[in-house]
């Protein structure tokens, strides 16, 4: 039987943006000492780019999304109108013309690889922004107005070294969670 481990969390919300700047630089020399933090998320109203290159890059590959429905869809394009070719065929004779014929089938592919090219990139899309999702319960909601939060992910064990470094940067508030 396999136990499922609570993650641990410190939240700290900070008025200034320097002083969230400064401890995620703090955090991060923390944990290129001691390998004690799983990972640093960010909260705010506004883009930071400065910080998110501290924070190291996000990889969502959605582009891979768009570029698969849309082959998918070119594919499924042909296939039906071919098919709807040959289900007529058997009806009605041709006269010499070809039962799958390319050249008006490309407008059918075309409007199927944009067709599933849209929906599987809002699939992408749905699946890496997590959605539908429940508000996490200890989320501050002057951080979308005008504070900026930072949450932690580590073990409990480490608890006073992260606090005191998301307290020595001016936290507003701190506080500790699990899920």
């Amino acid at each position: 039987m396999r136990r499922i481990r609570k993650k641990h969390f410190l939240f700290a919300t900070y008025d200034d943006f320097e002083k969230a700047k400064e401890v995620v630089g703090e955090l991060n020399a923390l944990d290129d000492k001691e390998d004690i933090i799983e990972n640093i998320e960010l909260y705010s109203p506004i883009e930071h780019p400065e910080v998110n290159d501290m924070l190291g890059e996000f990889h969502q590959p959605i582009q891979r999304f768009s570029f698969f429905g849309g082959i998918t869809g070119t594919v499924l394009g042909f296939i039906f109108a071919a098919g709807v070719g040959q289900s007529m065929f058997t009806v009605q004779p041709q006269g010499g013309k070809s039962v799958i014929t390319f050249p008006p089938d490309i407008v059918i592919a075309y409007e199927m690889t944009i067709l599933l090219g849209v929906l599987s990139t809002i699939a992408g899309f749905l699946i890496y922004a997590g959605l539908p999702r429940r508000v996490k319960s200890y989320y501050d909601h002057t951080v979308g107005v005008d504070q900026i939060g930072i949450e932690v992910e580590t073990d409990p064990k480490n608890n006073e070294k992260i606090r005191a470094t998301l307290e020595s940067c001016g936290a507003i508030e701190v506080r500790e969670l699990t899920s």
